[in-house]
C-alpha cells in the first residue's frame, strides 16, 4: 500500500490502515519534516541579554474548530493530546490610526441569539458600538439576504462552485465598514487573499465554521506545535503497524502493470531514482503536486485533463518577540480594516517554551498570520518586519519600545483556494481504478474545509482499502444539525428556490411551446 504525500491527510490515511494490519509506505517529498502545512522546522533562535533562546517553528496550526468532529476522534486513537478550550477571541479594527478592540468569541458562542443571527450578540458589548456607524444599519436588508443565502445554499453538498462569482457579490447592500469587518473574517477562515476567495468559499466557510450554530466558533488549542502534538505521533503510529515514512520521495509517474501500478519517484537520500509496486495507491498530496503527477503519466493523463484543479495561493508566518508583556486579553484573535496581519496567536500564553520565555524575562511571542497578494509577501523580510511590529504596537501600545527580535517564514504556493468540489474536481474515489485521494481538496460527502476535510478523506480513503481486505473500516463523523432557527430558515430557502425554479422552467417551455 503507497500513500504519496505526507502530509495531515496522506499520515492519517497511513494510521488508520496500519492500526487494521495494512502496511503503508508514505512517500513524502519533503526531505526533512513530513506533516506538509502542519510540518515542523528549523528551530528560531535567537541571544537576548547573553541568553540563547531557541524555540521550534512551524506553519502556523495551533487550533481546532468546534467541526473538527473526526480530527478529534483521529487524535483520540494516535496521540494523547489534551485540547485546551479557547476562553475568547478579541477582534481588533483600524481604521487609518483608530483601533477599536472588542472581545468577540464569547459573545458570539454563548450569547442568548439563536444562530443563524448569533453575531447580533455583539451589539451587547459597548466596544463593539465604537466600530460601528449609525449608517452601518442601512445593511440590514442586505444582511438578511446574505444570512438566507447562506442557510439554504449548500455548495458543497449541492455540488455547484458558482464559478466567476467573487466574495464581493456575498456584501451587496452592505455599508462598507461592515463589509471590510467580514471581509477580514472571510480571509481568515479561507487563509487566502480576498481576491482569491470565491462566492461559493465564503458560504461554504460560513456554514461550516460559525453560522449554522453557535458552538462551531468554538475552539481548542493543541498543547504543543503541530509537529509534537499531531505529525510525531502519527508517524509513531504508522511505524508500530510496520509502516514507512521515506522522506525526500517526490512521486514522478504512475504506471499501471499487471499487479496494481508502479511507482517512480525521486529519492533525495540516494539521489537516484527508483520505483514501488503497489496493489493500490492513495495520492495525498497537494495540488499541484496532484495536477503534476497526473498529467505526467501516461497511464492517469487522459482523464486527469478533463479534471478542475482548483488554485493555490501562498501566505506567510510572522514572530515577534518583546521584552514586555501585553495588556491581559484573549489567546488569540483576528485584525480587520486597515491592518496589514490577518490574525494573531499570544505563544507564550500556548506553549511551555514561550512560557518559560516569559515567566524568566517578563517577555512576550505573537505569531502573525498574513493572508496577502504577492505584492505584499514578496517584500524583503525586514520590511514585513517592520511594517508587522509597527502593527502590533499600534494594537497593543503597552509593547512599544519593546521589540527585540523576528522571524518571517514564507509558506510556499500550495494551500489551496477553496472551491466547493463538483463532479469535474478529484474525489475520493478516483477516475483510476485501485487509486484513491485525499486531501483539503478532495470531494466528499462532508461539509468540512481544512484540516478536518483533510482527516475526513484519509479516513474514507482508508476505509476503501479496508472494505476491500475485508476489514473493519472506522466511521466517519457528520457535524450536528443546524440550530433550530437556522434548520427552518434553511428549509424555507430551499422549498422558495425549489418553487421558484418550478416557475422559471414552466415559463421557459411556455416560451418555447409559444415560438413554435
Amino acid at each position: 500500500m503507497v500513500i504519496i504525500g505526507g502530509g495531515l491527510a496522506g499520515l492519517t490515511a497511513a494510521a488508520h490502515l496500519a492500526a487494521r494490519g495494512i502496511t503503508p509506505l508514505v512517500l513524502d517529498a519533503d526531505g526533512l519534516w513530513a506533516g506538509g502545512r502542519l510540518a515542523g522546522g528549523e528551530p528560531d533562535t535567537f541571544t537576548d541579554q547573553g541568553r540563547a533562546w531557541s524555540f521550534p517553528s512551524e506553519h502556523g496550526m495551533h487550533a481546532l474548530w468546534g467541526g473538527y468532529y473526526n480530527m478529534r476522534a483521529m487524535l483520540d486513537r494516535f496521540t494523547r493530546v489534551q485540547l485546551e478550550p479557547s476562553i475568547g477571541e478579541e477582534w481588533i479594527n483600524r481604521w487609518g490610526r483608530e483601533v477599536r478592540v472588542v472581545e468577540a468569541g464569547q459573545l458570539v458562542r454563548f450569547g442568548w441569539v439563536p444562530a443563524p443571527f448569533h453575531y447580533l450578540s455583539l451589539l451587547y458589548s459597548p466596544r463593539f458600538w465604537t466600530t460601528i456607524t449609525p449608517l452601518d444599519f442601512l445593511s440590514l436588508p442586505g444582511f438578511l439576504f446574505s444570512i438566507f443565502w447562506t442557510v439554504g445554499f449548500d455548495p458543497i453538498k449541492e455540488g455547484i462552485a458558482l464559478d466567476g462569482l467573487g466574495m464581493s457579490e456575498y456584501f451587496r447592500g452592505w455599508t462598507p465598514n461592515l463589509r471590510a469587518t467580514f471581509t477580514g473574517l472571510a480571509v481568515n477562515l479561507l487563509a487566502a487573499p480576498k481576491e482569491h476567495i470565491s462566492l461559493a468559499g465564503i458560504i461554504a466557510a460560513l456554514r461550516f465554521y460559525t453560522l449554522l450554530r453557535r458552538d462551531s466558533w468554538q475552539m481548542e488549542y493543541l498543547p504543543d506545535n503541530p509537529h509534537t502534538a499531531v505529525i510525531q505521533p502519527l508517524i509513531e503510529a504508522i511505524k508500530r503497524g510496520g509502516g514507512q515514512v521515506i522522506h525526500g520521495a517526490d512521486a514522478q509517474r504512475l504506471e499501471r502493470d499487471d499487479n496494481g501500478w508502479r511507482v517512480t519517484f525521486a529519492d533525495q537520500s540516494r539521489q537516484g531514482v527508483r520505483s514501488v509496486q503497489a496493489e493500490r495507491v492513495i495520492l495525498a498530496t497537494n495540488v499541484p503536486g496532484a495536477q503534476r503527477l497526473l498529467l505526467n503519466s501516461p497511464d492517469t493523463a487522459l482523464e486527469a485533463a478533463k479534471l478542475r484543479f482548483p488554485t493555490v495561493v501562498r501566505n506567510a508566518t510572522v514572530r515577534l518577540w518583546f521584552n514586555g508583556s501585553p495588556r491581559e486579553g484573549a489567546n488569540a484573535g483576528m485584525f480587520t480594516g486597515d491592518f496589514l496581519p490577518d490574525n494573531f496567536f499570544w505563544l507564550h500564553r500556548l506553549y511551555d517554551d514561550f512560557r518559560s520565555f516569559h515567566d524568566e524575562t517578563g517577555g512576550s511571542c505573537i505569531e502573525l498570520h498574513l493572508y496577502a497578494g504577492d505584492a505584499v509577501l514578496e517584500q524583503p523580510e525586514n520590511v514585513l518586519l517592520i511594517r508587522c511590529v509597527d502593527e502590533v504596537q499600534r494594537a497593543f501600545p503597552e509593547l512599544r519600545g519593546k521589540y527585540i527580535y523576528g522571524t518571517v517564514r514564507r509558506n510556499s504556493r500550495v494551500h489551496t483556494a477553496f472551491r466547493p468540489p463538483t463532479a469535474d474536481s478529484l474525489h475520493t474515489q478516483t477516475p483510476w481504478s485501485n487509486v484513491l485521494a485525499c486531501g483539503d481538496w478532495i470531494g466528499c460527502d462532508t461539509p468540512a474545509l481544512w484540516m478536518e476535510r483533510a482527516v475526513t478523506t484519509g479516513i474514507a480513503a482508508a476505509n476503501e482499502v479496508l472494505v476491500a481486505h475485508s476489514l473493519e473500516s472506522y466511521p466517519i463523523l457528520q457535524p450536528p444539525k443546524p440550530e433550530p432557527l437556522a434548520r427552518g430558515m434553511g428549509f424555507a430557502v430551499r422549498v422558495f428556490r425549489r418553487t421558484i425554479g418550478r416557475v422559471l422552467l414552466g415559463a421557459a417551455r411556455g416560451m418555447r411551446r409559444g415560438s413554435k
